[in-house]
């Protein structure tokens, strides 16, 4: 690929779907992004603001702890990436302080102050509805095709909401699926980097695997 003199990558051409030449951008997403599934990289192909291709692998991510306050926090802190990915910075803000109000005291999710208040905040939000219904739907025969848990059936709104209920509700995920990280590339095809990201985060991505092959896809 052609660099410019800042090391920046430049666009080359490439047809799109109805035959026009457009130029072609090569990104890298991840390991380290804000508000982004841990060790998954995406190498994407965009034209335009649209990925068009995408080359995934996963790197190491480590363990994490699994007692009840870490599955609260992180439940938490899923949240605050969707919430902060769909611009509500003083929502995502608000459940970052519950978040680390979890981790200093090891309360329970009734105990947690502001956290029913947040819950009840996220879900009067019009704005938010209208900004990510639609985004990404999912059907259940989908979601077992691309070894996804039960709760991904729906849209980005649905997801998190049910994210929401569960980080209120205090519900463990110990049985979540390991993510396979060439299923979470097809989900990306198609859309713009924003939404890609606010997808994969409405997925709540726990554990990521794939083979020692590498896994492209491509808008067909």
């Amino acid at each position: 690929m052609d660099m410019s003199p800042g090391g920046i990558p430049l666009a080359e051409g490439g047809e799109d779907r109805d035959g026009l030449q457009l130029d072609v951008l090569k990104v890298r997403l991840g390991p380290v992004l804000p508000h982004w599934p841990a060790g998954l990289v995406l190498h994407c192909a965009l034209q335009g603001d649209v990925v068009t291709e995408v080359r995934a692998e996963v790197l190491d991510a480590g363990d994490e702890g699994r007692d009840d306050a870490d599955a609260l926090a992180r439940a938490l802190d899923n949240l605050v990436s969707v919430l902060a990915l769909a611009g509500w910075e003083g929502a995502a803000a608000q459940a970052r302080r519950i978040r680390d109000a979890a981790l200093e005291t090891g309360d329970r999710p009734e105990d947690l102050e502001g956290l029913e208040r947040l819950r009840r905040r996220v879900r009067r939000s019009w704005t938010l509805r209208w900004s990510l219904r639609g985004l990404r739907p999912l059907t259940e025969e989908e979601v077992r095709h691309h070894g996804l848990p039960p709760d991904a059936v729906g849209d980005t709104y649905d997801r998190l909401i049910r994210m929401m209920d569960r980080a209120a509700t205090g519900t463990r995920q110990d049985d979540r699926p390991v993510f396979r990280v060439e299923h979470l590339a097809l989900l990306v095809i198609g859309l713009d980097l924003a939404a890609a990201r606010l997808v994969l985060a409405s997925l709540d991505v726990h554990e990521l695997q794939a083979d020692h092959t590498q896994h492209e896809v491509a808008h067909g």
